[in-house]
């Protein structure tokens, strides 16, 4: 019991930093484009807020499906441009993030061999070894759940800084886009494709 508690706890901890990491960059690139366009806007909460990225869907999905997804900053993005390098800059973190993680468990980082073995002795090796294995399955999972063009997901983003015409095409279908995803994770589509990629990487 207790080591359930405290892979779920781990768990959790991975998919919060995840969320955190991938909408601050998102906030820090809008801050940036802004600040090269000479353009000042004041906004309702401030980006270091990082709470405010942290959502609990997410959360709860991550520990039960191991598919998890942020709480967006709320932009008012009127340009194509700034759309598609939002929309390019969230796939770039998470990538990044699974690279990270996948290239620790290569390398035997802390005792972890694969996804399953952990080798190191000592609860803190063990609960580090645990982040790693949770933040590649995580972030891979992220990165499939944001495949999805729902219009605040990073491929909406994508698509809106593509075309105006089709992402108002996403709005409108953004109910069955969203059954279409909830249906993706109960089945555990995005989990069993997560681990096959990262068994197939290993």
């Amino acid at each position: 019991m207790e080591e359930i508690v405290l892979e779920a706890g781990i768990c959790a901890l991975a998919a919060a930093f995840l969320m955190i990491v991938h909408e601050l960059s998102k906030a820090l690139a809008y801050m940036a484009i802004q600040k090269r366009e000479g353009t000042r806007r004041k906004f309702a909460h401030s980006i270091w807020a990082v709470y405010r990225y942290v959502d609990p869907v997410g959360i709860l999905l991550s520990v039960t499906s191991s598919v998890a997804f942020s709480r967006p900053f709320m932009f008012r993005i009127q340009k194509k441009r700034t759309n598609l390098i939002l929309g390019i800059t969230g796939f770039l973190v998470l990538l990044l993030c699974f690279g990270g993680s996948v290239f620790a468990i290569r390398c035997h980082v802390l005792g972890v061999q694969g996804m399953t073995t952990l080798s190191g002795q000592g609860l803190g090796r063990k609960c580090i070894a645990l982040l790693i294995q949770y933040l590649a399955i995580l972030s891979l999972g992220m990165i499939i759940a944001n495949l999805f063009p729902v219009s605040t997901f990073d491929m909406g983003l994508v698509i809106a800084g593509i075309s105006s015409q089709k992402y108002l095409n996403i709005i409108k279908m953004d109910g069955v886009i969203k059954l279409i995803f909830i249906l993706a994770v109960l089945l555990n589509l995005i989990h069993y494709g997560s681990y096959k990629v990262i068994h197939l990487i290993l």
